[in-house]
């Protein structure tokens, strides 16, 4: 569903441009066009690890209250295994997008013709620049996260585990959940940002893609 979501939109994007008077005006509405599809996908992909990550804590306690031995920790067939890898898929697609929108930024820098609105592209440009080096920061720090709560569920079936080895392991997933919660909040930010950078410059080149074609 997902990849016929952006291969329609894709298509779209070539049909409208076919409609475009000038070059320039072109390739910079289709870059624009790329970047607000990345920046929705990101969005997606963000809220599906978070939503994932919320269901975490129940499916934790399932496992406590229905297997004593946690036997299923220590073969990892508990859900919680199936948990952290639906969120690892997550972040491999979060990777992907923001490799794609890196590539973009690359392309809207390079556009320095007279003819575009270079104010709203250059801000377009540095606000992506920003946004994928928080992104990183993100992906970096989650896939730390995701490891530690590997290693714990892991840790919690081996018979030598102990109670200390149970808060010890979720003190340090509450630390890093207030470090992902403070990464959040800087790429929501961002991604407005990105948004509205894209919005406007957008606007402007269909204005002038308006204006060239009257000429």
């Amino acid at each position: 569903m997902k990849k016929r979501y952006l291969v329609t939109n894709l298509f779209a994007v070539s049909l409208f441009l076919t409609a475009c008077g000038n070059d320039d005006v072109a390739k910079a509405l289709e870059s624009t066009t790329s970047v607000e599809t990345q920046n929705e996908q990101i969005v997606n992909d963000l809220n599906a690890i978070s939503e994932q990550e919320k269901s975490l804590q129940g499916t934790f306690e399932t496992t406590l209250s229905e297997d004593d031995s946690l036997s299923t920790l220590a073969d990892k067939s508990s859900a919680v295994f199936e948990n952290v890898e639906t969120r690892s898929s997550s972040l491999s697609e979060l990777k992907e997008t923001v490799s794609a929108m890196k590539e973009e930024q690359v392309l809207l820098a390079e556009k320095t013709s007279d003819k575009l609105p270079q104010e709203e592209l250059t801000a377009l440009s540095t606000n992506i620049e920003e946004l994928t080096a928080s992104l990183e920061e993100y992906i970096a720090h989650y896939e730390t996260v995701l490891a530690e709560q590997e290693t714990y569920f892991s840790d919690l079936g081996k018979e030598e585990a102990t109670y200390e080895t149970l808060t010890a392991g979720i003190e340090t997933i509450n630390k890093s959940d207030a470090e992902t919660k403070a990464l959040l909040a800087k790429l929501d930010q961002e991604l407005v940002a990105v948004q509205d950078t894209q919005a406007q410059s957008t606007a402007s080149l269909n204005d002038l893609n308006e204006s060239s074609k009257s000429k």
